[in-house]
């Protein structure tokens, strides 16, 4: 099955925003509560605010036909910022094609390392991609604390 890997479009940010939101709330919900979930990924979002993150962002997306099943970003800094998959396309290799266009980006950025803030749900997928964990971490969303991790993957340049 052939993963296309390439920019998402500005009209294309309100199907991020579901895919973000289902996947945040079919996935995640073995390891963190309704509450979380919610506070993390509200029913209800203002578009225009989602749409200005996704233009901080730049996000990739992976297609496979017309279906955009994956996306993620790697910033100058190497902040993995969003990652995330969709709840229908998990353990089908979307993960890891977005992994592979990360490096690519970051070979071409001469950056030396990765970092991102990790669900718990998502921790062992990203160790099995080379990143370790550096600390858990208490963060606070909408006013519900969730914990996750500060999680790195040197790189070699």
């Amino acid at each position: 099955m052939r993963m296309d890997v390439r920019q998402a479009k500005p009209e294309e940010y309100p199907v991020l925003w579901q895919l973000f939101h289902d996947t945040v709330h079919h996935v995640n919900r073995k390891d963190y509560t309704s509450q979380q979930l919610a506070a993390w990924a509200p029913d209800e979002v203002d578009l225009s605010r989602w749409a200005l993150r996704m233009e901080g962002v730049g996000p990739m997306v992976v297609v496979i036909g017309d279906e955009i099943v994956g996306f993620s970003d790697v910033q100058a800094d190497g902040l993995v910022d969003m990652f995330y998959v969709h709840h229908r396309w998990q353990r089908k290799g979307v993960g890891s094609r977005l992994f592979a266009e990360i490096h690519r980006r970051t070979e071409q950025m001469k950056l030396h390392e990765l970092h991102s803030h990790v669900s718990i749900t998502a921790c062992p997928f990203f160790e099995s991609h080379g990143f370790k964990v550096v600390t858990p971490q208490q963060v606070t969303i909408n006013g519900v604390t969730l914990k996750n991790f500060l999680m790195k993957k040197p790189l070699s340049v």
